[in-house]
This record gives C-alpha cells, structure tokens and sequence, in this order.
C-alpha cells in the first residue's frame, strides 16, 4: 500500500495547478452532504468543448439545481485492455484537469460532490467479471488499483469533494477472501490523505454479500434492481431490500446510481445498456420507473438519497445518447423528478 503514499502527494501537485487555481492555494471547503441526497450522475460528452470544466458542463448543473438536484456526481475513468489485463491505464494530464474542474465548479455552485473512479475494459467485458485468478497477475492489477484509487484521492482531496468511492462494481473481486482485507487497507491508506466520506459502489446483486462495508461511511449501491412484477409493487420490494442492506451494513444507503432507459419494460432489465435492446422509445414506461423508485426510495428507513444515471454534460445534444437511453432530461421523466426533488 506504500504506492498510494508515493502517489497522492504527486497527484495533489498536480491538481492543484489547474488554471481555476492559483498554485499553492488550499483546497475548497467541501459542501457537506445533504440530509436527504437529491443527486445525478453527470457524464462528459465525447467533445471535450462541453464535456466536464465547461460552460456547458456549468449551465447543465444549473438546471438541475433548478430541478431540486444537491449533489453533483464526476466520473473518473481508468482503463484496461481485457479483463485479465493487469495494468489499470490511469487518466491522462487532461482528463484530470477536466474532472478537476467539474468537481470545483460544482462545489463553488453549492452542490455536494461525489467522485466515482470507475474502469472501463475497452473488450466491452462488464468490470463486475474482473477475477484474476493468476496470484501474480492478481497482485499486479492490486498494485495498480492503489495507483488508480490514489490518483482519485488526490484529486478529491485537492477539491473539496464531498464523498469518494473507491470501487465500482467489482462483484467478482469482492468474493474472494482476500479482497476484504485489500479494501480495508485501501479505504485507510486513502484516509490518510482524503478528509471526505467514502463509500464503494456494489452492485445491485452484490451488495449484501460484501465483507468491508465497515472501512466505508456509505453503503453504496448501484440500484438496478429488476422492479417486478411491475414498477409499484417492484418500487417496494425493492425498498425493504435497501433498508435491510443499511442494517447489514450498519451504515446508511446511497442509491448511487439508478436510471430507467426510454424503452419498453426498462424496469424489467434497468442495467441493460441502450445499444443491447431495441432502439423502440418509450418515454411513459421511463417515467412511470422513476416515479414508483422516488415514491418508495427516497425516504426508505437506512436509506440517505439517491443518484439519477445518467446526464450528460450537454442533454441538449441528441447524440450525446440514443432516445431511448438513460437520460430523463427533455422527456417526462423530468418533470417527475422534477416534482419529487422540488417537494412540490
């Protein structure tokens, strides 16, 4: 774990001398979390003149701070080439200073901040299948993440950021036994470095299963949860779950990521990517999901508040995502939203 030791004081030089601060200036206080989290996951777009530190980028948060929304989440991507690829590929000088910006843009408009350092497998194979069972191979892709999850640290602590996560989906790691010990070593060395709140993002069939809940403030969880046998009666089911989680855990829920595409019977298979179904739109049926999720999530015993996946840095834009994606601006699923962030 000494790599994260070396790692952080460097990545905190670094982000601290983006042009939105002068160098050697401290730190912004971070924005403290809100009793009730009223979130959304906010994406860059693939041109980088609105994606994350833009103009853009800022007039999309202020419409969601309009729409009720206190807690901007960023996304920070490391890569890997395969899923049995050992070396994590960390984000480059512009990258972090994007990701950077974002977070001090959002925290200098009030929000609450949440920075997800998440790997993407350029094979297309879902981060939840990283297993490793190599141990020279595992111990390598180990000391990579520690790299990767500092680099993350750094760039929280640098800015202010309110919560960190220090995994995402990692469903086959955490079943082995010794990724436990891993993550509790990981969360302390981050500690050192990072005053924010931590949490780690499960996946929704994986999150009463994980062993270091204890190491984090946040059980967090990605909310995909199938809502059957329809969206009402799956909304409550599904709620029971969460509150159950919370005392498993012994920690407060956060929905860190919940989404409903435009399409037909989302709420059967929620985690089902735009380009795996049909291109049919459907925008009753995303809006129906969201409101039977808010009704009975929002405020469930355990549970502190959820993230909407996903918005991008530019809705606006119709191939910043499919019309039967994720996004809920610009369809009725805003309005609902809308309706429940606002208490109106």
């Amino acid at each position: 774990m000494r790599r994260i030791r070396r790692t952080l004081p460097l990545v905190l030089l670094v982000a601290a001398c983006t042009p939105s601060q002068k160098p050697g200036a401290p730190p912004p206080a971070a924005v403290a979390l809100p009793v009730v989290i009223q979130g959304a996951n906010l994406r860059p777009v693939e041109d980088e003149r609105r994606g994350y530190g833009t103009k853009t980028a800022r007039l999309t948060m202020q419409r969601l701070r309009k729409l009720g929304v206190n807690t901007i989440s960023v996304l920070m991507e490391g890569r890997m080439r395969a899923v049995d690829d050992p070396r994590i590929q960390t984000p480059d000088r512009d990258e972090i200073d994007a990701v950077h910006q974002a977070l001090l843009d959002a925290n200098e408009m009030g929000f609450a901040t949440v920075l997800v350092p998440h790997i993407y497998i350029a094979d297309g194979t879902w981060r939840g299948r990283i297993e490793l069972g190599d141990d020279e191979l595992r111990e390598d892709w180990w000391a990579s993440y520690e790299t990767f999850i500092g680099q993350a640290a750094g760039v929280a602590a640098a800015t202010g950021t309110s919560m960190l996560s220090i995994g995402v989906e990692l469903r086959a790691l955490s079943a082995q036994p010794d990724t436990n010990r891993r993550m509790r070593r990981l969360a302390a060395n981050v500690r050192r470095d990072y005053a924010g709140a931590l949490t780690y993002h499960a996946n929704w069939d994986e999150a009463e299963s994980v062993a270091f809940w204890e190491a984090v403030d946040f059980a967090g969880v990605n909310g995909y949860y199938p809502l059957l046998p329809d969206p009402i009666r799956g909304a409550e089911i599904n709620a029971r779950r969460l509150t159950t989680l919370s005392r498993i855990a012994e920690r407060p829920v956060v929905v860190l990521e919940v989404g409903y595409r435009s399409s037909p019977l989302s709420h059967v298979k929620p985690w089902a990517w735009p380009d795996e179904v049909e291109p049919l739109v459907d925008h009753p049926s995303q809006a129906r999901a969201w409101a039977a999720v808010l009704t009975h999530w929002l405020h469930a015993e355990g549970v502190r508040g959820l993230l909407v996946w996903v918005v991008p840095t530019d809705p606006d834009d119709p191939a910043s995502e499919p019309a039967h994606g994720f996004n809920p601006l610009n369809k009725p699923a805003e309005q609902v939203i809308g309706r429940v962030f606002s208490n109106e």
